[in-house]
């Protein structure tokens, strides 16, 4: 069956600060809806899991370790949505403006259905921690119901080089609805490309949880192939195109 639909897509590209919240990083931009979000060659798997999970989990390039109780509040791996605990990620939007998730990693198909869409991570008020083989310089991710107690933190070493706010994301996805919004327009395709380069990520929250997937980081900068990606330069642009799937 085919299906087709016009999807906008809007994004910000930002020179990164401290007064953003930010620090000793070059750029992040943000959109909502963008079916891309960078190449490898490190991809964080999570669809052969069986959630909830806080094991242990590796794979070529990274491994990641979680500290969050099993109790209201804190998760790990998981799936599908449950009240005042976690949300799905929003990957995209139908024309009717219906909801649309992964159904699986980075670059999986999207579905409507929620009981058909793919793990991703969940911090609770915990932590969850990424830490990569080599050092990195950019990362991607898909950025769930964008809260401003969102916290990612950028280390090399044990060594903090820089961290990202929720509140710095929301800033830079324009066309964003509102504070911790669960439907489309709440969560968007974030990517840090930095200089600065990390060897771990640590993704933490104040407040319920911080929810992610799709996470895909890269030792080799590549802004040209990104930039090209998300139809971006350095500042902001509004796109409106034609999509069809099978």
């Amino acid at each position: 069956m085919q299906i087709s639909r016009n999807a906008v897509f809007v994004g910000t590209a930002l020179l990164l600060a401290s007064s953003a919240g930010i620090a000793n990083a070059s750029t992040i931009t943000a959109s909502l809806f963008s079916p891309d979000a960078g190449f490898g060659p490190v991809f964080i798997k999570l669809a052969t899991i069986t959630p909830v999970s806080q094991d242990s989990l590796s794979g070529p390039g990274y491994s990641v370790s979680f500290n969050v109780a099993l109790g209201p509040s804190g998760q790990g791996v998981v799936q599908g949505a449950v009240g005042g605990r976690y949300a799905i990620p929003v990957a995209g939007v139908t024309g009717s403006n219906q909801a649309e998730y992964l159904t699986g990693d980075y670059g999986s198909v999207l579905t409507t259905d929620a009981a058909s869409s793919g793990n991703y991570f969940s911090t609770g008020t915990g932590t969850i921690t990424i830490n990569f083989n080599q050092q990195e310089t950019w990362l991607a991710l898909l950025w769930g119901s964008i809260d401003t107690g969102n916290l990612l933190t950028f280390k090399n070493g044990i060594n903090t080089v820089f961290t990202v706010t929720g509140t710095a994301v929301q800033s830079a996805a324009a066309g964003f609805l509102s504070n911790g919004f669960q439907g489309p327009g709440g969560s968007a395709y974030v990517l840090i490309n930095t200089s600065t380069p990390f060897t771990s990520v640590v993704a933490s929250s104040g407040v319920v949880s911080f929810e992610f997937g799709g996470v895909v980081g890269s030792a080799v900068p590549e802004p040209s192939s990104f930039w090209c990606l998300f139809g971006l330069g350095i500042g902001m642009v509004a796109l409106r195109r034609r999509f069809s799937f099978r």
